[in-house]
């Protein structure tokens, strides 16, 4: 089992409660050994099966090149009547791909289960912040794809960087003034954590996959939260 001490690269979780946690963002370099696990996340064939799969998709989202966001559940992802037999939360395949060539990016969202190794990394996360750890995949399929511009988000998250590399613009305070960031270059096997309220974007350096594993965390008095069964069961 996956422990949340393996993530933190040699760091003890008292170093990162100490100087970090709901204080300031950190890079865990990669190692070896996360390089590997987060290399083997998710494949891009995967990715694309995942796609095409449209009746069975946890949850999508894409972000156009003029930089407008579109979601499935809200029914932005479709330019054409939808197929008698479609759900509610249906998306347009060619759409998302015409987006993709042009240089827009995809969000697979709502998707810690989707392979057995995301699920193991955000199940770490679950039991150090007895919480519930989602992950979305932003996925972006050339150099500078457009991306969220800098945002605020109110969560602590973890970005692990799973395919390419991804430069990174991280206010250095929570006053996030616009000339007050650290500029990062990130590649497969690095984990970056922001906590909450710190203001950030990512830009695409290559073709890219990086997670977001942000994390609700349970509230004081608050009952423990239904975790999420992360059995990998198999059915070969």
């Amino acid at each position: 089992m996956l422990d949340f001490t393996d993530l933190l690269g040699g760091m003890t979780i008292l170093e990162f409660e100490k100087n970090y946690r709901g204080k300031a963002f950190v890079v865990f370099p990669r190692t070896e050994a996360r390089t590997e696990l987060f290399d083997n996340i998710i494949g891009w064939q995967e990715f694309s099966s995942y796609i095409n799969n449209d009746r069975a998709t946890a949850g999508m989202q894409a972000i156009t090149p003029d930089g407008r966001k579109l979601c499935m559940e809200k029914g932005s992802l479709e330019r054409e009547s939808r197929p008698n037999w479609s759900r509610k939360d249906y998306y347009e395949k060619r759409y998302l791909h015409d987006l993709w060539t042009q240089g827009g990016s995809l969000i697979l969202t709502k998707a810690s289960l989707l392979t057995p190794r995301i699920s193991m990394i955000a199940g770490a996360i679950d039991r150090y912040y007895l919480g519930a750890a989602y992950a979305h995949f932003y996925c972006s399929g050339v150099p500078n794809a457009s991306t969220f511009s800098a945002h605020i988000d109110y969560d602590d998250n973890f970005l692990v960087h799973a395919q390419g590399d991804v430069s990174w613009e991280v206010h250095n305070s929570f006053e996030n003034g616009d000339d007050d960031f650290t500029s990062l270059d990130l590649t497969v096997g690095d984990l970056l954590y922001i906590p909450k309220g710190l203001k950030h974007r990512a830009i695409p350096k290559t073709k890219r996959i990086s997670i977001s594993v942000p994390v609700a965390e349970r509230r004081p008095n608050e009952g423990s939260l239904k975790t999420q069964d992360r059995t990998y069961y198999d059915f070969t």
